[in-house]
């Protein structure tokens, strides 16, 4: 179980420390259970916010409409809700065998 990751009524409630202006897009599990996201886009007028959904979107294979940014849209820490998922779906779609995507 991780911190970063809290279980609601129609799915679950993530607290995301974003790091913009990476090299690639990723997320990662870190030792204390907090998750780190790394953002290729710039915060530019939303740019890195449309980039973190756009990226889970494609890797837990859901509609962007089921990923919304509920805290933090201008901040480098993100409360996250994602729609009709588990913690446990959540780290299998993202982490699979390894803890860094």
């Amino acid at each position: 179980m991780t911190t970063a990751i809290v279980g609601t009524q129609q799915g679950i409630c993530l607290t995301v420390h974003v790091v913009p202006n990476a090299k690639q897009t990723l997320i990662a599990l870190e030792r204390d259970g907090s998750l780190t996201m790394r953002v290729h886009a710039a915060p530019d007028k939303g740019k890195a916010n449309r980039e973190i959904v756009k990226f889970l979107s494609k890797k837990l294979g859901i509609p962007s409409s089921k990923i919304q940014i509920l805290a933090g849209v201008r901040s480098n820490v993100k409360t996250m809700e994602i729609i009709g998922m588990n913690e446990g779906n959540f780290l299998d779609a993202l982490c699979g065998e390894d803890k860094v995507i």
